[in-house]
């Protein structure tokens, strides 16, 4: 009979263990999943709005011609990307954004389930953007590839 009892306490260790390795790193990625509502802790580094002091959309500065690039970021890492240049309709542009290691991931809501990847530092009053994406930056109804650096302010 004690090896019976003993063989029952050995399989109870074996299913225990077979828990702990299987499912404890799993339920560990599934709560670490950034789409699954859970927001990346960095994002509340950079919560608030920010404008440009220069904004480069392929070599043209848009501040520099009197327009004005704002971005607004909520905690829950929904932003608003607005750029105003004279003479052009705003253009206005929003979705979620968060962290892949040491970039910078947005999905724009015009592309779900689409990422790009942004070189981005910043600090507590500054934030500095690059990246190349494409947009209608010309204004004419067609993408085009644009390469952008934005130097930003809190």
């Amino acid at each position: 009979m004690k090896n019976s009892t003993d063989h029952h306490a050995l399989k109870n260790r074996a299913l225990a263990l077979l828990f702990v390795v299987v499912m404890a790193p799993l339920t560990f990625l599934v709560s670490c999943k950034k789409d699954g509502g859970q927001v990346d802790e960095r994002v509340s580094e950079i919560v608030g709005t920010w404008t440009a002091t220069s904004a480069s959309f392929n070599g043209v500065d848009v501040v520099d011609e009197g327009g004005s690039v704002t971005l607004e970021i909520k905690d829950s890492g929904r932003f608003t990307f607005t750029i105003k240049r004279p003479g052009s309709a705003d253009m206005v542009f929003t979705g979620n954004l968060g962290f892949d290691e040491q970039w910078l991931e947005v999905e724009y809501d015009t592309n779900p389930g689409e990422y790009e990847y942004y070189d981005i530092t910043y600090d507590a009053h500054n934030l500095h953007l690059g990246a190349n994406s494409e947009f209608d930056f010309g204004g004419d109804g067609s993408d085009e590839f644009v390469v952008f650096f934005l130097d930003m302010v809190r």
